[in-house]
């Protein structure tokens, strides 16, 4: 049974890490820690750096305690099928399910794909989505795709490639495939790793809603390439199920599938989870194939964030700070000034305390 909520949680959570504000922590609370000036743009540190040490700190932790308390989108993740050691045939009034599958991850938030191998394709049974196919020739004119949440239009996506390069959000001149490739990691918001080399770009694209720049289209869609057909390109939506299904997609070029909705989850319907435990129980529908025959692409993460880690993300990054200060910092309950190294050295054993306490152990159980 997990903890929903406590009165001590870290609940000033409105991330932006350029304006210096993470999952686990914020440039305020960094600042009043050290009991020094509040931190702008035109400090050393300024704030889009003390964002980056943020991000990186909370990275560290997760990796630390092998857990998250952020939403974390894990990809592709595989695994086999055995319902003979199961023998789980039939399904009967007390054995409710074929077989299941124990995720590497706890805390599931939302299954994006849940897709099993049934001989000859792979079937989605998770989320609503759709699809764009890549044409094979290049086009000199204007490219348009929108993507659009809710019902009434709510939020309008646009990813652009326009004739005179004044907005590139991806590239279409390198192939399908590649042009492909570029429109998944614009949709995901990420840096285009296996094609910025034929590219040349230095960093990821940013795709806000039209009208609303803190809205990004990674909050509301996922997309990847087709296993299958590297032409083609599966978007899915971040909203619950049918919910879905009030996303649209539209291109200027190629050829789109509307959002349909794949989900029919339920103890009675094709699967059932138990997303604490990260385990997926198949009924109705499951794999024709043993082995590699589940592909799973999820959101996992505690959906809150306790004091302590709060406090071990503050403290890190404030040992950070000093390890990069010349500065002697003023401890005020003391009124005296306290050696650099040992501040440092005091935050850091502070917080690795805390995360030790916090290192998570998972049982698995068949």
């Amino acid at each position: 049974m997990g903890k929903v909520s406590s009165p001590s949680d870290f609940t000033n959570i409105d991330v932006d890490y350029a304006a210096g504000k993470g999952y686990y922590t914020t440039h305020t609370d960094i600042s009043n820690l050290l009991q020094i000036g509040v931190f702008t743009a035109n400090t050393t540190p300024n704030l889009i750096e003390i964002g980056k040490l943020i991000k990186r700190v909370e990275e560290k932790i997760d990796d630390s305690i092998k857990s998250s308390y952020r939403p974390i989108i894990y990809k592709d993740e595989f695994h086999s099928f055995d319902t003979m050691r199961l023998n789980s045939y039939p399904i009967s009034t007390y054995k409710d399910y074929v077989g299941f599958v124990q995720l590497s991850y706890p805390k599931v938030q939302k299954l994006v794909r849940l897709e099993v191998y049934q001989g000859d394709t792979w079937k989605d049974l998770a989320s609503a989505s759709a699809t764009l196919i890549v044409p094979d020739s290049t086009t000199t004119n204007d490219w348009t795709i929108s993507l659009t949440v809710g019902n009434p239009t709510t939020y309008t996506f646009e990813i652009k490639n326009l004739a005179n390069n004044t907005i590139r959000h991806f590239y279409d001149n390198f192939g399908p495939k590649t042009t492909a490739s570029q429109i998944v990691d614009a949709i995901n918001e990420v840096y285009p790793m296996k094609t910025a080399k034929f590219t040349g770009e230095t960093a990821k694209k940013t795709i806000t809603a039209n009208g609303a720049p803190s809205v990004h289209v990674s909050d509301f869609f996922y997309a990847t390439l087709d296993s299958e057909n590297k032409k083609r390109i599966v978007i899915s939506s971040l909203l619950e199920g049918e919910d879905g299904t009030y996303c649209g997609l539209s291109s200027t070029y190629g050829s789109v599938t509307s959002f349909t909705d794949n989900q029919n989850s339920g103890r009675q319907n094709d699967y059932w989870t138990m997303d604490d435990e990260g385990k997926i129980f198949f009924r109705q529908e499951y794999p024709h194939n043993h082995h590699h025959s589940i592909r799973v692409t999820y959101v996992a993460g505690e959906g809150r964030v306790p004091a302590p880690i709060h406090e071990a993300a503050t403290k890190i990054v404030a040992a950070e700070i000093i390890r990069h200060d010349d500065n002697s910092i003023l401890i005020a309950e003391t009124g005296s000034n306290i050696d650099l190294k040992a501040k440092h050295d005091i935050l850091l054993e502070e917080a690795n305390a805390i995360l030790k306490g916090k290192q998570n152990i998972v049982h698995f159980i068949l």
